[in-house]
């Protein structure tokens, strides 16, 4: 059974690992991360019960970070207030009885580094050594190295983080997200257009803005992807639904041996990664 808390809903699924795919309904529910703890719990209840029919291992939670996830306890300050210093372990625990969850083990995991380890495990990072990347308002990472997450060492950024990573005049996530499509936008087409837009944008006037981005975005991952010595980078989030646009400008300037790819799970790809929670393949620390 896996959990994904998003900042506006929470998605639920049961995972059926020896077929590494999602078995059955995905349960979905629109919360904010504004809502009072009464009411993100409630809303992790409801979904969890729609797609519990049989019994299941263990629970595993894709969370946002900061986030400490041995002792199940939030340290985020600019969302989920309700949540911040709340032994989250415990009192989901408490939350479950009587359900077929009931008892069960219940494991955290960072959003980022499960959606890639979701990619490596059942998409497209192809069980290679992989750097994930989700594009969206910001800039998410994850570094697996033979089923591992990794957050230290050669090639990862503290945290296995990068959006905070210096670059150029500024840090990573400046050069990497929607917003930064949109300025290149507005630079160099003199319109404010977000991603989405600019997919659909004359595709002659759009194409130099997708090279620019893509061009960026190799310069910004290629000393990481080459240090880390990732054969797969896989990219995800919304920004990523356009990367038949700038896909071939960053591939293109990746160093040789990193193969770029769009995530083949999107949402779903953090409730595969957050299934091996709890299991061998899974070492935080490593």
């Amino acid at each position: 059974m896996t959990l994904d808390i998003g900042g506006s809903h929470v998605t639920a699924a049961l995972i059926d690992r020896r077929a590494r795919r999602v078995t059955g309904d995905v349960a979905r529910l629109d919360v904010p991360h504004t809502a009072p703890l009464s009411d993100l719990l409630a809303a992790w209840t409801y979904v969890i019960r729609q797609v519990t029919r049989s019994p299941v291992t263990h629970l595993g939670l894709a969370v946002p970070g900061p986030f400490d996830t041995g002792t199940g306890t939030s340290h985020m300050t600019h969302k989920f207030a309700a949540l911040r210093g709340v032994p989250l372990r415990d009192v989901l625990r408490d939350h479950l009885r009587g359900t077929p969850a009931e008892g069960i083990p219940i494991h955290f995991g960072n959003d980022a580094d499960l959606f890639t380890l979701g990619e490596w495990w059942a998409g497209a990072g192809a069980q290679r050594d992989t750097i994930g990347v989700t594009l969206g308002t910001g800039l998410g990472s994850g570094f697996v190295r033979a089923g591992q997450i990794i957050t230290r060492g050669a090639g990862v950024p503290p945290g296995g983080e990068l959006w905070s990573a210096p670059f150029r005049d500024g840090v990573a996530e400046t050069h990497a997200s929607g917003d930064a499509v949109t300025r290149l936008a507005q630079r160099m087409l003199g319109v404010s257009l977000s991603a989405r837009d600019l997919a659909a944008f004359d595709p002659a006037r759009a194409a130099p803005v997708w090279q620019a981005f893509g061009a960026d975005l190799a310069e910004l991952l290629s000393p990481w992807a080459a240090a880390f010595g990732a054969q797969r980078l896989v990219l995800g989030g919304n920004v990523s639904r356009a990367f038949p646009h700038f896909g071939p400008a960053l591939q293109g300037a990746l160093p040789t041996g990193v193969h770029a790819e769009q995530s083949r799970h999107f949402e779903r790809a953090a409730l595969l990664g957050a299934a091996l929670l709890g299991a061998a393949l899974l070492d935080r620390n490593a």
